[in-house]
């Protein structure tokens, strides 16, 4: 159960390897040029980069495999490439397996992965290429039903009893996941979460598709101990790299060992996203207007989020636009809109803390009346008479 603002699902691995962007490098220990073991799209004489192509010891043409290995993009416009990319072949998948823990139980592991870790939508730290996120199922020692979920969180995790997990309407056996906003750790419930330094939010009322699963036993790429993403860490502590591969982890070989690092941690309801932010449909293009000089602790960053039900495979674009030393202002932005669909447009803010807000929704219906804008000539009449109002005034 997504927030309104995700950019990001939780999709197949094989976008990181087929995106076109992207190469699988080692880095060398002398000079400054990376060795590309491959590509997905290829130059003469370089291997084509798959999911296929990633192995435990050694590449299909025989180079060692190296744990310093990385998949990484040459861009920087991940949302752009994200929308560019996702397609249904990609979208919509778990990546799961069974693993006996040092506990003597039974675990189910379903890993989901991110193209993008994007906590820019609250605070400009923690940004990374790829995103390996998980949750974990202890089975009862019958194996009847699980007894305890434990779901990951940045660098620690929370465990609930199986009984106190919300699960899908008719589906008891089916638990519910609330990813956080951009950062995609996984939660039990919506809310503003706390967790470290971290604020993360999530609504949950954007519901994702049924989730095709794909058993990792069956993928050999599932042991490739690389790196997905070329992302370092910037801040100790707070910032995190791209991540390593799933059986990097320490809970790929024992599930259990993720308990030492489930803790609880306080739920809160967002504030309201604040309704001196507004946005309109000025013809093609999108308005931002925004007044937060009284916003508490102020204000760093407006965040849009733009969806159109008339693009059912065309994921959400997030634009955020820096306040921090504009309070107050208007723009034409960039934001092109088609006149014959519908738009849903969502708007947050985060404060001087980096604490986002919850998202508010703000619908835009097709352009009528061929081709004008209807609202567009109302505002038009509305400042005409503001202008003449003034004029008089001052007479």
């Amino acid at each position: 159960m997504y927030d309104s603002q995700e950019t990001y699902f939780a999709d197949s691995a094989a976008e990181w390897t087929d995106n076109p962007e992207n190469v699988l490098r080692r880095e060398p220990k002398t000079g400054d040029d990376a060795v590309i073991l491959a590509a997905a799209r290829p130059r003469e004489g370089q291997e084509r980069l798959t999911l296929d192509f990633l192995a435990e010891v050694n590449y299909p043409n025989g180079a060692r495999v190296h744990v310093g290995d990385q998949i990484s993009n040459a861009g920087t416009d991940y949302r752009e490439q994200y929308a560019r990319l996702r397609a249904p072949q990609y979208a919509n998948r778990v990546h799961g397996r069974a693993k006996e823990g040092s506990d003597g139980r039974v675990w189910l592991q379903y890993w989901l992965w991110y193209f993008y870790n994007d906590y820019t939508l609250a605070l400009d730290i923690g940004l990374h290429e790829g995103d390996w996120e998980m949750v974990q199922l202890r089975m009862a020692e019958d194996l009847s039903a699980p007894d305890l979920a434990v779901y990951a969180q940045h660098t620690h995790a929370e465990r609930r009893p199986w009984d106190a997990v919300g699960t899908v309407g008719g589906h008891p056996d089916t638990p519910l996941v609330f990813p956080g906003r951009g950062s995609h750790a996984s939660y039990f419930e919506h809310g503003l979460h706390t967790t470290e330094v971290w604020y993360d939010v999530v609504d949950g009322r954007r519901p994702a598709p049924e989730l095709q699963l794909e058993l990792l036993d069956d993928l050999p790429w599932a042991e490739w101990p690389g790196r997905w993403g070329d992302t370092p860490s910037r801040v100790a502590t707070i910032d995190q790299p791209s991540p390593m591969a799933p059986c990097e982890h320490r809970q790929w070989d024992d599930p259990a060992k993720l308990l030492k690092d489930a803790v609880e941690h306080d739920v809160a309801s967002p504030a309201d996203a604040p309704r001196e932010v507004t946005v309109e449909r000025d013809g093609d293009r999108m308005r931002l207007r925004w007044d937060l000089r009284r916003h508490p602790n102020g204000a760093t960053a407006i965040v849009l989020n733009v969806n159109s039900e008339d693009e059912p495979h065309t994921a959400p674009r997030a634009y955020t636009y820096d306040v921090s030393t504009a309070p107050a202002g208007q723009l034409d932005t960039s934001i092109a809109l088609d006149r014959a669909k519908h738009y849903d447009v969502y708007v947050s803010v985060s404060d001087g803390a980096g604490v986002p807000s919850a998202a508010r929704a703000v619908p835009f219906d097709v352009v009528r009346n061929g081709g004008f804008d209807p609202a567009s000539i109302l505002r038009a009449v509305g400042r005409f008479v503001a202008w003449l109002r003034g004029g008089l005034q001052r007479q």
